[in-house]
């Protein structure tokens, strides 16, 4: 593949996924044939962009099975980025941030955990439950992104102060997902 066709297709990609996360993150269907034809397309131009995902088992239930897709997906995105950010080569790419090539299911599963159980309380009002669904969103986001720890701590500085303001269960569950920065 030249060069030029590699930059487009990988760039192409980067947005044709975020798109779809966007747009249908839900659609258990059509994130999994995104899943498969990302793994197909990349496993082996880019050097480990296999390593570590989730096994999708015909024996999951959709909703599970969405979640997983969801979870490999986001890895995906932030691989195709740093493959480009590292100029489409593999040679580097794990040494400046290997990481992103070895996020765990516990990294992503612990953000769903604590979402699920603010899901399930009862003693939350509606408005409390979307307010801490989108803090979570942004919180993941920033402790998943490329930045340095040191870039991230002072990007979560703000959700510190937010959750000093919430209740103890609150803090208790959300706190050690900020300390999750690598």
């Amino acid at each position: 593949m030249l060069e030029y066709e590699l930059k487009r297709m990988v760039n192409n990609d980067i947005e044709y996924c975020k798109t779809e996360w966007e747009n249908y993150s839900f659609d258990y269907e059509r994130m999994g044939k995104l899943f498969e034809k990302m793994m197909v397309r990349y496993t082996d131009i880019i050097d480990g962009f296999d390593r570590g995902l989730n096994v999708i088992s015909g024996y999951e239930k959709k909703n599970m099975s969405g979640d997983t897709y969801r979870d490999n997906l986001k890895i995906i995105i932030k691989r195709l980025e740093a493959f480009r950010d590292n100029g489409y080569q593999n040679e580097g790419l794990h040494e400046e941030d290997d990481s992103i090539f070895n996020i765990t299911r516990y990294d992503i599963e612990q953000f769903n955990e604590v979402r699920m159980l603010f899901d399930h309380l009862e003693d939350l009002n509606n408005k409390d439950k979307a307010e801490i669904s989108e803090k979570l969103d942004e919180i993941e986001t920033i402790c998943g992104s490329l930045a340095s720890p040191s870039e991230k701590w002072n990007q979560l500085r703000p959700y510190v102060i937010w959750l000093s303001g919430k209740s103890l269960l609150t803090a208790s569950q959300i706190w050690p997902l900020l300390m999750s920065i690598k």
